[in-house]
């Protein structure tokens, strides 16, 4: 049993801040996951609409599709770590998918940055391929315009998954300080009840004690 440490005061245990706190990161998990599954989902389906269609370079559907599905990866380990809080895995993966949040929001600035370097170069590639693959002038423009919409989808999700990060790692040691919490202050009960029953036989001795010797001194025994 380890009271050292406590004897002097004891353990709070889980507040009403600190639960609520937890709750308050765990619906934040859930909204970030919730964004990041539509995201991602828009992205594969934007990319593959791209490629079917032909309405971009390999360097334009390529990221969309890639980007799309580690967001979804992402997303599945945060939810099988909500699933199961009780066990090993969710230890594991609640940092796993945290690590790989905060890389996918490093890959989304660039990709993002690097979609709106490359604009020019893709507008001139629709228009010089418009006939080619019968892409008329409202997609041509509509697919210009949406190339600083994608880009800007990606600093957003980058942000999201900054957030990500902050919860997830707030959610997993706040969790852990709250079962150190219920483990102090279950020692430390455990601690003031065996005191208690050691004080109260201790008295029980020296009134016994005391009872003795009132009677032989009584009767001179």
């Amino acid at each position: 049993m380890r009271m050292s440490s406590h004897r002097g005061r004891k353990p709070t245990g889980v507040t009403c801040c600190m639960s609520c706190c937890r709750w308050i990161q765990a619906k934040m998990l859930i909204l970030v996951n919730l964004v990041d599954f539509i995201g991602g989902c828009s992205l594969i389906s934007f990319g593959v609409y791209v490629y079917v269609k032909k309405y971009g370079p390999e360097y334009v559907y390529g990221p969309l599709t890639a980007i799309g599905t580690f967001i979804l990866l992402t997303m599945l380990f945060s939810v099988l770590g909500s699933l199961c809080p009780t066990s090993c895995c969710s230890c594991c993966l609640y940092p796993l998918s945290a690590f790989m949040g905060l890389l996918l929001s490093l890959g989304e600035i660039i990709a993002g940055a690097l979609l709106l370097a490359y604009k020019d170069k893709y507008d001139d590639w629709l228009d010089n391929n418009h006939q080619q693959y019968h892409i008329s002038d409202d997609e041509s423009k509509k697919l210009k315009d949406g190339v600083t919409t994608v880009a800007a989808a990606f600093f957003i999700l980058a942000f999201i998954e900054v957030l990500r990060f902050c919860s997830s790692r707030g959610y997993t040691y706040g969790k852990q300080q709250d079962e150190e919490e219920k483990r102090m202050l279950d020692d430390y009960e455990e601690y003031e009840y065996r005191v208690m029953r050691a004080s109260r036989q201790m008295e029980r001795q020296n009134k016994h004690a005391q009872l003795r010797k009132h009677y032989a001194d009584k009767y001179k025994l």
